[in-house]
């Protein structure tokens, strides 16, 4: 016969097995996401540029065209998702928090809003700059909305990333002006104009922290027990679905809609050229909503605030730039704060299985 002690060391080593089989799952499912994230807004940055920046189409309007997009594949998705998911597997039949989603879709709307008038006042890398910082106002408003406790860790990986990709595009400025009198941040100081543009970014980064936050208690279940947390596919319909109400308005008011559509209708090769620039942006939203349902707003924050610093860094490193210290100090940094990162999810991810564990044995 078998005794308990042989059983208890039996069921911990299938528990340790299949805790381990589960680790490897999330870690390529993380990776699975980052990557699908990185290389689909490359794909699109880089669309963005050869295709559309010459056509004259608004920015309000290609918004209101790839919530549109985005609309649809979610519909497709969510149909694919109902048919190939078992029955008792689905969500249960409850309702979700609409006006939450309402309140987060508003958010997602003025930061965008707010960061492309922004460009109005300062220059690109200006606001790239200001962006580059959009971790520290995600966790701020996440501690101050959702009461969530970071760990002092945490905090330094963000300060870390945040000043390190800072440093990096304040430096690359700087070499531009230097380059070039007509745009030396001097001048841009004196003029009014950029404290506008920066107020317009300041407006833009508390909306990122408060979409985060929001983000963040979509996915909370309900304490009355009424309404359930939605799935990362009705997250992306919903999102785009209400965006969408507050985008036409705006392209509306501003002219861009009648514009955008003569523009379409005009040229056949800018309404392919859109359509895979919208498709490609479609595919990393997905990958976006399913990282914030699978770990969190902040982790993704921590994706796409990165992805712009790495792309820049493989460009220059691929014509053979040399780095000042400054830029090599910042990449330093970035990394730092990434190895941070992932060694306190780690931690985390190791204390959450131990209760289970132990559960197990005995």
């Amino acid at each position: 016969m078998t005794s308990d002690a042989e059983i208890k060391v039996q069921a911990a080593a299938v528990a340790s097995s299949s805790s381990s089989t589960s680790s490897k799952s999330s870690a390529l499912r993380f990776v699975t996401c980052a990557l699908g994230i990185c290389i689909s807004y490359w794909f699109y940055g880089f669309l963005q540029e050869k295709l559309i920046t010459k056509s004259r189409l608004g920015a309000t309007f290609m918004l209101v065209v790839q919530t549109l997009v985005n609309i649809l594949v979610a519909l497709v998705w969510q149909q694919v998702e109902l048919r190939s998911t078992p029955h008792d597997q689905l969500p249960p039949r409850k309702s979700l928090n609409h006006p939450l989603i309402f309140l987060t879709s508003s958010c997602y709307v003025l930061a965008m809003a707010a960061s492309n008038e922004s460009l109005r006042f300062v220059s690109y890398p200006v606001a790239v700059l200001g962006k580059s910082c959009k971790m520290i106002p995600t966790m701020v408003m996440g501690l101050l909305i959702e009461r969530r406790n970071y760990s002092l860790q945490q905090w330094s990986a963000a300060l870390c990333i945040s000043c390190g990709i800072a440093l990096f595009h304040l430096s690359r400025i700087q070499e531009t002006s230097n380059n070039d009198s007509h745009s030396s941040l001097s001048t841009v100081n004196n003029n009014e104009k950029y404290w506008k543009g920066m107020m317009l970014l300041f407006l833009s980064l508390c909306m990122d922290g408060f979409l985060g936050a929001c983000q963040g208690i979509l996915k909370r279940p309900d304490v009355k027990d009424q309404q359930r947390p939605p799935t990362a596919v009705e997250t992306m319909l919903y999102i785009n679905l209400y965006s969408l109400v507050l985008l036409i308005p705006m392209a509306v008011i501003s002219g861009q809609w009648d514009d955008g559509l003569r523009l379409l209708v005009r040229n056949d090769h800018l309404r392919w050229n859109v359509a895979i620039l919208n498709a490609v942006v479609a595919v990393g939203q997905i990958f976006i909503f399913l990282t914030i349902t699978w770990y969190s707003s902040l982790v993704t924050t921590t994706i796409t605030t990165t992805r712009k610093f790495f792309t820049i860094l493989f460009s220059v490193l691929h014509f053979g730039h040399a780095f000042s210290v400054g830029q090599w100090t910042s990449v330093v940094m970035v990394f730092s704060g990434l190895y941070l990162s992932i060694a306190t999810a780690g931690q985390k991810n190791s204390s959450n299985r131990q209760p289970s564990l132990e559960k197990k044995q005995n």
